[in-house]
């Protein structure tokens, strides 16, 4: 409404083109000012702009990327996007403060409550195409008491990063005709944890069981690889595919009580890549079900125990199949498994899951931090004593009670991708920075008085170092700005910006 008065006001003054430009000026200004680099902020504490997850989703725009910032805490709420009958247009990149600190948490069964659908249970149900998850666990507590959805993709190019889904029968849903990524998660759960349709790559995952039971229990297939492409000359059935993946299963789960998987239904598929299996996997490796396995695509390649032998595959049930390498090689790409989606957008995850490169400090006062510009971001995460501040799109941050505390920078990628926190750290309460100072003369470094270096480039990569020196030669570096970091005896740290 405020922006919508200078608006008019600015209208009124038409007849002034000077006075029509002050306006336009001063509201542009405001805009600019409030500007945010996440959506919006949840926490519990009422910190952030909202105390819960779905308010915050709920007041997103539709067709732009909106980054929704998670503060630790636990959030006990059933989270939807969209709808099953109405998709929603939303663009949500939901990111967590920590994977273990951020807990979106419901507790139903389908038996125990007597309801009908899987949607009704579930803890989050993304009906959207694009969404991006990052630090933070999705749980259903409801234990050993039937079916209980702890998470639910329903759209296409779902993608999630150091993620964890805990439950105990059927963790984790994926809907049919939809392609999703998961690196470096934790799913875990009993029974057939991770099931149904789709398209799904888990690349450097923990699938860990809780109790006896199957990993895995997909769905028909929609799409197929023909036996006449494959070295092998099998069909292989395109759905869940784990690669580098460590299957881990609780202290009391006994060895050989577990399976990598059952076919619930004719022409379903789970393929394991140089997977490490722990003991609790049984030798047979998969369970039939109702014939289903007759039509199956249920194969390995490489799996190790967690030694990293060889498994022995002699024992394994008839109708499983060993890959070999130039299967691998030439069909089980990330490019290739998701383009047999035809007709679909390319999906290319991998690139989304690499973090953006992290700020440096360049210098520390008694009021501010100052680091350097990291280019293609959306902005900044500044950290006390490792818990987040605050967030800001420029290279400062000045506190306004005072430098105490441990603090540190990350950068925030255009999906919010968090990178490392910034790799010098800054200084602890009270913080007095050394007295050494440097100059350069021909390309040589001189110190005022003995003290250890380090030379890094602006994206934080360490070019050089030296310890008690009082000179250092940078004749062999190329031209360009540097960040000098300096400490001397007492510990103390100071960094400046050299150009040459």
């Amino acid at each position: 409404m405020k922006y919508k008065n200078f608006i008019r006001k600015a209208l009124i003054y038409s007849g002034n083109p000077m006075k029509q430009l002050f306006f336009f000026l001063l509201l542009f200004s405001c805009v600019s000012t409030s500007a945010q680099v996440f959506q919006a902020v949840v926490a519990t504490d009422g910190s952030g702009t909202y105390t819960t997850i779905q308010a915050a989703l709920n007041a997103c725009p539709d067709n732009v990327r909106s980054i929704v910032f998670v503060k630790n805490g636990i959030y006990n709420e059933q989270v939807t996007v969209g709808s099953s009958t109405v998709a929603s247009a939303k663009l949500i990149s939901l990111i967590g403060e920590s994977a273990n600190g951020v807990i979106i948490t419901h507790s139903q069964s389908r038996a125990a409550s007597g309801s009908p659908t899987f949607e009704d249970v579930c803890t989050v149900k993304i009906y959207a195409k694009d969404f991006y998850a990052e630090n933070l666990t999705v749980q259903n507590t409801a234990g050993n008491t039937g079916m209980a959805e702890a998470m639910y993709t329903a759209g296409d190019r779902q993608t999630f990063k150091n993620c964890r889904f805990l439950g105990y029968q059927d963790t984790y849903r994926s809907r049919k005709a939809t392609r999703g990524y998961f690196e470096n998660c934790w799913l875990e759960g009993a029974t057939d944890f991770i099931y149904a349709g789709g398209i799904n790559i888990f690349d450097n995952c923990t699938i860990n069981s809780v109790s006896g039971g199957c990993a895995t229990a997909p769905e028909d297939a929609d799409v197929s690889i023909s036996k006449t492409a494959t070295v092998c000359g099998k069909f292989i059935r395109v759905g869940f595919f784990f690669r580098n993946c460590n299957l881990t299963a609780n202290s009391n789960v006994a060895a050989g009580a577990c399976y990598l998987g059952r076919p619930w239904n004719t022409t379903s598929g789970s393929i394991y890549l140089n997977c490490k299996l722990g003991s609790h996997i049984n030798a047979a490796g998969w369970q039939a079900w109702g014939g289903n396995e007759t039509t199956a695509s249920f194969a390995e390649y490489n799996s190790m125990d967690v030694n990293g032998n060889p498994v022995d595959v002699s024992g394994r049930i008839s109708w499983s199949f060993q890959l070999p390498k130039a299967d691998v090689d030439n069909l089980m790409t990330t490019t290739h498994i998701f383009s047999l989606e035809n007709g679909t957008t390319v999906y290319n995850p991998i690139p989304l899951c690499v973090a953006p490169a992290s700020p440096v400090i360049i210098s520390l006062a008694p009021s501010s931090i100052t680091w350097n510009k990291v280019d293609s971001i959306s902005g900044y995460v500044v950290l006390k004593d490792g818990n987040y501040l605050t967030a800001v799109t420029d290279t400062t941050y000045t506190d306004k009670s005072g430098i105490s505390g441990v603090y540190s920078v990350k950068s925030i990628g255009l999906f919010g991708q968090l990178s490392k926190a910034s790799s010098i750290p800054t200084s602890v309460e009270n913080p007095v920075e050394t007295t050494v100072t440097a100059t350069m003369v021909n390309k040589i470094i001189y110190l005022h008085q003995t003290a250890s270096i380090q030379l890094y480039s602006t994206t934080g990569k360490i070019m050089g170092s030296s310890e008690n020196c009082d000179t250092y030669s940078v004749k062999d570096f190329s031209k360009g700005i540097y960040l000098l970091r300096i400490k001397d005896s007492n510990g103390r740290i100071r960094t400046q910006k050299l150009i040459f």
